[in-house]
């Protein structure tokens, strides 16, 4: 049975006779992929037509765009083509526009538009035409795709409409034009291919169709493809990104040259970094020389030799690396179902790269891991997971989350007494000595962070003897900042070693003194905001009582919602529970209020303009793994906005459920969790909550010793 969907549009882009040989000055020659997106087109076409027949007339429209000036003399045509020489003398009024065999429209069923540019929103009105259409989603297929389909795909995607671009149905000169014309739309555009919307039309009814030569032979009952709410009529359900989907382009000119800058720079080293499931920090160090050589390999099994682009040949870490250890030793645990096996390539993320301070003649770059075979993320990257999570709330919610984070830590003598590491002051919090005593231990820290572009907003004491709380700059680019706070901790443990200090991030050294903590601030704005705009904080309403927005009051209360389960990643040890409780400012149940210090989640406000600004987890220290972490937070708040929760009233308001008093309260609550669960993965989950419960039962094992022998004395 069909589905009458009409707010989708096939936007087919300038296939047409005089394009599909491109000519220069050598001759002719048929650009790349022509062929396959002729074939593809045609199926895609036939699936559409099928589906409009099926619902008598009433289903998806196909829009044919081309290339036509109205003028014989082409005066008409943009500025551009008139400079590029070749297409300054397209078809017009007297020569027109000659359409591929088989792929032209259908008088009185399809629309043409002819346009004189490169964007078809520009030089037509074709967004008129698909409001008065109700359209809200396209999918584009043509040529060529880093010129017109691009132009037509981002625009599209500003204006406000869903846009799906098929890879295997469009065209360009060659293959690099084409794969830089693909990367050049990730993040406007969902990059499919033409079996997944073929699938989506046709479901299971879906055959191959490349055989067809046109468009009036039989017309088959088809689906109606799919949209995005239909798609996801679970409103729990959280449509990340399949590891299979993702994709990180690089490009080779671009990697060659920051190797040569880099080797410029006095770097030999090049450190590929990836953070464990349990926040070991794991690098393998690759010498420029090296990371610059091209290697042969296979593109696929069987497939022709080609030569590696500089930072292609193969770095890799054991798959167990990811998650299959505990933080105190390299030891299997068995129950993670992970062995010693497999091993995941390492794939490098440039934006990541920094220069080292604190060892100059290194560069260290974060990656995400792969599978060797298939070079799909591994289900158990925990940074590409943060991805995944982060691009759901861009195209399923429409957000672009914004987090600050607060690291705390105390400063120890490398000297000990009597065997006992002693704190460098007994000072406390927000006093003045520790600033002057360590001012100099300060200024280079600012100075090293300021090298690597990770910026501080605010530097105090805090309550425990030699402890210090450096707050990093609020970002709208969450997974950067998780690399900051990686980084940071690095930098900070780095320069107290360089003032013969050693800096301890654990949530408790003394059950006298207070913990260390890293709080996280998060709010959020619409997509397509300015960053810089206090009015595109979404998370604010002054016009509702808390402050919050609705949508803003959704978020806390789906973290409210799953924060028994969600202690288990941000407070993912024992010593972790021994930092909270009452008195203790972090909260010890399930609650939030406004400028309380001590609830889990604490409501900011603005101090100038007294408007609420954001949300704060205090129940977060630096055992656990940012990326996890952050991943899992935002999965529970978008839990909430998906499902529109409403925001229960204040802590002080109503009872309130306890938190949970150890780690393995919250792992037996997360096993529960079917959301947070399947987000994670079973692979993921179940090698986190096996290596977590181990640790737990070696922290029990020497509880036990140790009160053994305190009893025996």
């Amino acid at each position: 049975m069909t589905q009458n969907i009409s707010c989708t549009a096939l936007l087919v882009i300038d296939i047409q006779e005089e394009l599909t040989t491109i000519k220069d000055e050598e001759g002719s020659y048929t650009a790349f992929s022509f062929p396959r997106m002729i074939s593809n087109t045609k199926r895609l076409i036939k699936a559409v037509s099928d589906n409009r027949e099926a619902n008598a007339g009433s289903g998806s429209e196909i829009i044919f765009t081309y290339l036509e000036a109205h003028t014989n003399d082409c005066r008409d045509v943009s500025l551009d083509y008139k400079l590029s020489g070749g297409l300054s003398k397209l078809p017009n009024a007297s020569t027109r526009a000659k359409f591929s065999p088989g792929i032209s429209p259908i008088m009185g069923k399809d629309i043409a538009l002819p346009k004189t540019s490169c964007s078809v929103f520009q030089s037509t009105n074709l967004d008129y035409i698909l409001r008065n259409l109700n359209i809200e989603q396209l999918v584009v297929c043509g040529q060529l795709t880093g010129q017109c389909v691009l132009s037509a795909v981002r625009d599209a995607a500003d204006l406000g409409y869903l846009v799906s671009v098929v890879s295997d149905a469009c065209g360009a000169e060659n293959k690099e034009s084409h794969e830089r014309g693909i990367s050049g739309m990730q993040g406007f555009a969902r990059v499919v291919s033409t079996e997944q919307v073929l699938n989506e039309i046709c479901g299971d009814d879906n055959k191959d169709n490349s055989s067809i030569p046109n468009r009036d032979e039989d017309k088959s009952a088809t689906k109606a493809i799919k949209t995005e709410a239909a798609a996801t009529s679970d409103a729990r359900r959280h449509s990340i990104p399949k590891t299979s989907e993702y994709q990180r382009s690089t490009d080779e000119g671009c990697q060659a040259a920051i190797l040569r800058s880099l080797r410029a720079a006095g770097v030999k080293f090049l450190r590929y970094t990836v953070v464990d499931a349990f926040n070991t920090i794991r690098c393998k160090t690759v010498p420029i020389s090296h990371a610059m050589t091209k290697l042969p390999r296979r593109t696929q099994k069987n497939s022709a030799i080609v030569m590696n682009r500089p930072l292609d040949n193969a770095t890799y870490q054991a798959e167990i690396c990811f998650a299959g250890l505990p933080s105190h030793a390299d030891i299997i645990v068995p129950a993670s179902n992970l062995t010693g096996r497999n091993v995941l390539t390492l794939q490098p993320d440039f934006s990541s790269l920094r220069i080292l301070p604190y060892a100059p003649q290194t560069a260290m770059i974060m990656c995400t891991g792969h599978n060797q075979q298939t070079k799909e993320l591994s289900p158990l990257c925990n940074r590409g997971l943060l991805e995944r999570v982060l691009q759901e709330a861009r195209d399923g919610l429409g957000v672009e989350f914004c987090v600050g984070a607060e690291l705390e830590f105390q400063l120890f003598h490398m000297e000990t007494k009597d065997g006992i590491p002693q704190p460098i002051d007994m000072m406390t919090y927000a006093t003045a000595a520790t600033l002057n005593e360590q001012e100099e231990f300060i200024g280079t820290l600012y100075d090293q962070l300021g090298e690597q572009d990770i910026p501080i907003e605010l530097i105090h004491t805090e309550s425990a003897p030699g402890q210090l709380e450096v707050v990093l700059g609020y970002s709208s680019n969450v997974l950067q900042l998780a690399d900051d706070v990686v980084l940071a901790r690095e930098t900070i443990s780095a320069c107290a070693k360089k003032h013969r200090m050693k800096a301890v991030f654990l949530p408790k050294t003394s059950m006298m003194t207070a913990g260390s903590g890293c709080h996280l601030h998060f709010s959020f704005r619409n997509v397509g905001g300015s960053v810089s705009s206090v009015d595109d904080n979404a998370f604010s309403d002054p016009t509702q009582p808390t402050g919050i927005s609705l949508q803003g009051g959704s978020f806390i209360e789906g973290i409210l919602d799953h924060l028994p389960s969600l202690l288990s990643f941000s407070l993912p040890t024992v010593n972790s529970f021994r930092r909270m409780g009452p008195g203790c400012w972090t909260g010890s149940s399930v609650g939030w209020s406004t400028e309380d210090k001590e609830v889990p989640l604490r409501v900011c406000v603005d101090l100038n303009t007294q408007e609420a600004t954001n949300v704060e987890l205090k129940l977060s220290d630096s055992t656990a793994n940012i990326y996890l972490e952050l991943a899992m937070i935002l999965v529970a708040g978008m839990d909430g906005m998906k499902n529109k929760k409403k925001l229960r009233p204040t802590i002080d308001d109503i009872a309130n459920e306890p938190l949970p008093n150890t780690l393995q309260e919250s792992l037996d609550l997360l096993k529960k969790n079917e959301l947070l669960l399947s987000v994670l993965g079973s692979e993921l989950s179940t090698a986190y909550v096996a290596v977590r419960e181990s640790e737990v039962l070696i922290e029990k094992t020497l509880e036990e010793e140790v009160m053994d022998a305190f009893n025996k004395a």
